[in-house]
């Protein structure tokens, strides 16, 4: 009866994950493009940029004071910490973070959707499993599966994020949570499958193929990837100082200093610098010939730098899809010189790099 259970709790879990991300990202997305692009066109009125950030931070800080005052007393982490499951908790976090994004924050939603999707997987266990935490926390761990797998609409990447949140909750791989791991993963897919949605990064076209150039060339782009995270370490190491300095400030004080130093960096990196970078790939890709190698190093910068400040000076969000955009310029920096250079095998390269450096410089995760 506990093993029929289990399936049962695994796919509402699956269910309810598919159904967060598909309508977080769906708002966040189209809120976006109708605030910033339609109706403010800050594309063409560049100098709006500054006025428009500055009200929606302001929303965003004056909420998360009113709604979740300890937060400001603590700086959000790598995938973000999961509060105690419940609907209030969840509908709170991503209240927040949507809020967060919409305000211009340079951030990914993934240390959003991450304690929200792992809140769905504890609910869903204490509704099941009330008696037995140790299923309750598993079944918070097949939220976070089931939020990987729905973030690359991928089976595989279900799995991969079996592989990471074993290693974070230091437990050991058994044939019954990778049987729960891979029914979380194909459900999500199944259900993504009947909702209307793109990709969340957009890429190129891209074929798996594999020439020499882009052998040579990919070991270059790992220690291109280090260097991104110890870029990011080196501007938050900078920015936290002015964040402590002034922590003791009224809450729209933060807001303010917040909303004018990350509205300055987006007009002195451009369109192409704003927001997570998810939609931001194609058009760089297609000016980088026109932006050569100067221009597309400008952009790199500033990102790396509109990440960081991001991060430090307390809006939500999340650092690896962002960083996704600042490998995807490493890409495109690479590919001015040798021109055949496989992007999505350079793109890996160069995420690799980043990843393996953060196990010492912890900025990422």
């Amino acid at each position: 009866m506990k093993k029929l259970q289990l399936i049962l709790a695994t796919t509402a879990v699956s269910i309810g994950v598919a159904l967060t991300y598909h309508y977080f990202e769906l708002v966040v997305r189209n809120s976006i493009d109708r605030v910033w692009d339609t109706v403010f066109d800050t594309s063409a009125n560049r100098w709006l940029v500054v006025p428009l950030c500055l009200v929606l931070t302001l929303v965003f800080f004056g909420v998360q004071h009113r709604l979740d005052p300890a937060s400001e007393k603590k700086q959000s982490e790598g995938l973000g910490d999961m509060p105690k499951p419940s609907l209030q908790n969840y509908g709170k976090v991503l209240l927040i973070g949507f809020l967060s994004l919409i305000a211009g924050a340079s951030l990914g939603p993934e240390a959003i959707l991450v304690p929200s999707c792992m809140m769905i997987g504890g609910l869903v266990g204490v509704t099941f499993f009330k008696k037995d935490p140790r299923l309750v926390k598993l079944l918070a761990m097949i939220g976070f599966i089931s939020l990987m797998a729905a973030f690359f609409n991928s089976f595989i990447a279900g799995i991969v994020g079996l592989l990471l949140v074993t290693k974070q909750m230091k437990l050991k791989l058994s044939p019954p949570i990778v049987l729960l791991a891979t029914l979380a993963s194909f459900s999500t897919v199944v259900v993504l499958s009947f909702l209307p949605a793109k990709p969340y990064v957009q890429l190129p076209n891209y074929t798996w193929a594999v020439s020499s150039s882009t052998i040579v060339t990919v070991i270059l782009l790992v220690l291109m990837g280090g260097a991104l995270t110890y870029g990011m370490k080196g501007f938050l190491t900078i920015f936290k100082k002015l964040q402590v300095a002034i922590a003791e400030q009224a809450w729209w004080f933060k807001a303010t200093v917040a909303a004018i130093g990350l509205s300055l960096l987006y007009l002195a990196g451009g369109s192409l610098v704003m927001f997570t970078g998810n939609d931001a790939i194609v058009p760089m890709l297609e000016k980088a010939p026109t932006l050569g190698y100067v221009g597309l190093a400008w952009i790199l910068v500033v990102k790396l730098a509109a990440i960081s400040w991001s991060k430090a000076m307390g809006y939500r969000g999340g650092m690896i899809f962002p960083t996704v955009f600042a490998a995807s310029i490493c890409v495109a920096l690479s590919q001015l010189v040798v021109a055949d250079v496989n992007f999505i095998y350079g793109l890996i390269a160069v995420m690799v790099g980043a990843l393996v450096a953060d196990s010492k410089a912890k900025v990422l995760l």
